[in-house]
């Protein structure tokens, strides 16, 4: 009785007995934890994509521009791949929370049903010849459907998060991947002429190649099934592929809801779900790009023929000018205001064009500052100032760098190179973008129609894997657009 007794007032018996009676009681309410959640959701997802999209067009113009990493475009690819997929990773969400809601508000509605009469009478129907056995054997009773729906609006609610986790696995791995290739670039550039360069390079080429077989197996072992798993002798091998990728995919977030799934639901079911789920995406894909106006032009290049709002000051609105623009399509006081917006894949031309340039922006190396202050405790005669860089020297080389980089731009006006040109260093006020200014008298120009082009030196040899030279730079127009004087 004693032992009894013990075993009835065991503490831990007790908490495992509360916390089961406390999941059983939060299950039986969860339907409205998940509805507020999915109401939500959906309200934050329809109204935040227009505001991810500005803050990725942000990122990727201002931080990501494949010049802005050097010589070495990869490490901003990846970026710009990861800032593209999530996008598709919110749809699929926002779609999967949409069926659950449509699915959750049916659910509510059978229950409201089932409290005025829970019972079908099938015999007030007179149904006749097979379907007197066929309709009540196939049609459920509301007590049973309000089960049914309850519990696939709960997997649904689940699935949800394992598929938008999913997608963001594939994304961070492919980024990983991009990034390693791009490490193998920058050492290739740096160790360029070194003995141990071909043998580090091999070294990491096969690295890179392993890491790419074994995400890929990764990923085929839970497309299906953990077949990878169930193998005898592959298992030993694959456990410290799994452990590795589990981490680097953050899989651990998600994996439970995974195994849940796949050893509660059958194989064909679960693939028949992600089949419909991918024709929906894909349904909804096509419907956004049906386009019926077959006899408007796709643009293809600059041309004068298009008109662009982007060009324009007073029809751009609060975007980029990512390229140029005028104050308005309109000139009225025989002045042309140009910026041309300061683009980081121009860096290479510059570096080539302009090598003393690179350190006109103004900002002073901590190295320099710490050395000026060691200098002027040393000698207290002076300030820290006076071992600084000459500020009139300073503006000099400002000025001589404008000359140089003002040469990579070409600006024509209805097909004639204009010499008189002076270019100014400008933030435009629109987006705080960093250019130049360029103020054109125009006021020869006859009343009507006119055309601007821009042109800009490019490279033409392969970025990142070729040293630049003359013989590899081009104009090519970056901007043509037309505009009017009266």
């Amino acid at each position: 009785m004693r032992r009894m007794e013990v075993k009835d007032n065991d503490p831990n018996q007790d908490e495992q007995g509360k916390l089961r009676r406390w999941v059983s009681n939060l299950q039986l309410e969860s339907w409205q934890l998940e509805l507020l959640i999915t109401g939500f959701s959906i309200f934050l997802l329809a109204s935040s994509l227009d505001q991810y999209d500005k803050f990725k067009e942000a990122m990727i113009f201002d931080k990501l521009s494949p010049g802005s990493n050097g010589s070495n475009p990869l490490f901003a690819l990846s970026g710009v791949f990861l800032l593209n997929a999530i996008p598709w990773a919110l749809r699929f969400f926002l779609i999967n929370l949409l069926i659950h809601l449509l699915l959750r508000g049916f659910w509510i509605g059978i229950v409201g049903l089932s409290s005025v009469s829970a019972v079908i009478d099938f015999d007030k129907l007179k149904l006749r010849g097979k379907f007197r056995k066929y309709i009540p054997a196939r049609v459920k009773s509301l007590d049973q459907l309000i089960l049914y729906l309850d519990k696939v609006s709960s997997v649904i609610f689940a699935y949800t998060y394992l598929l938008v986790f999913s997608i963001l696995s594939v994304v961070i791995v492919f980024v990983i991947t991009i990034a390693l290739f791009g490490i193998i670039i920058l050492v290739s550039a740096n160790l360029a002429g070194n003995p141990l360069f071909a043998i580090l390079n091999f070294v990491l080429g096969i690295g890179v190649f392993l890491f790419i077989v074994c995400a890929v197996l990764f990923f085929i072992d839970s497309l299906f099934f953990s077949t990878f798993k169930k193998s005898k002798w592959f298992s030993t091998i694959f456990y410290y592929i799994y452990r590795f990728f589990s981490v680097i995919s953050l899989s651990v977030v998600y994996r439970s809801i995974y195994y849940h799934l796949i050893t509660n639901y059958k194989k064909k079911q679960i693939v028949v779900v992600n089949l419909v789920l991918l024709g929906l995406f894909i349904s909804w894909s096509l419907f956004s790009d049906w386009n019926l106006h077959k006899f408007y032009p796709t643009r293809v290049g600059e041309t004068e023929f298009m008109m662009r709002q982007a060009f324009y000051d007073d029809t751009r609105g609060n975007n980029y000018v990512k390229n140029m623009s005028i104050p308005s399509k309109f000139v009225e006081n025989g002045f042309l205001e140009i910026f041309i917006h300061y683009d980081p894949e121009y860096n290479d031309v510059m570096q080539f064009r302009c090598p003393d340039s690179e350190s006109i922006n103004g900002q002073l190396p901590f190295s320099a500052g710490f050395k000026a202050g060691m200098e002027a405790q040393m000698d207290t005669s002076k300030t820290v100032d006076d071992f600084l860089p000459d500020p009139d020297s300073y503006l000099d080389r400002v000025k001589q760098s404008l000359q140089c980089l003002s040469g990579i731009f070409k600006i024509e006006v209805d097909g004639v190179l204009r010499e008189d040109v002076e270019y100014s260093f400008y933030t435009h006020p629109s987006m705080d973008e960093r250019g130049f200014l360029i103020v054109l008298d125009i006021a020869e120009l006859a009343r009507g129609k006119h055309t601007l082009a821009v042109q800009n030196l490019d490279f033409t040899g392969i970025p990142f894997m070729q040293e630049i030279s003359e013989d590899k730079l081009i104009f090519k127009t970056m901007a043509k657009l037309p505009f009017w004087t009266h």
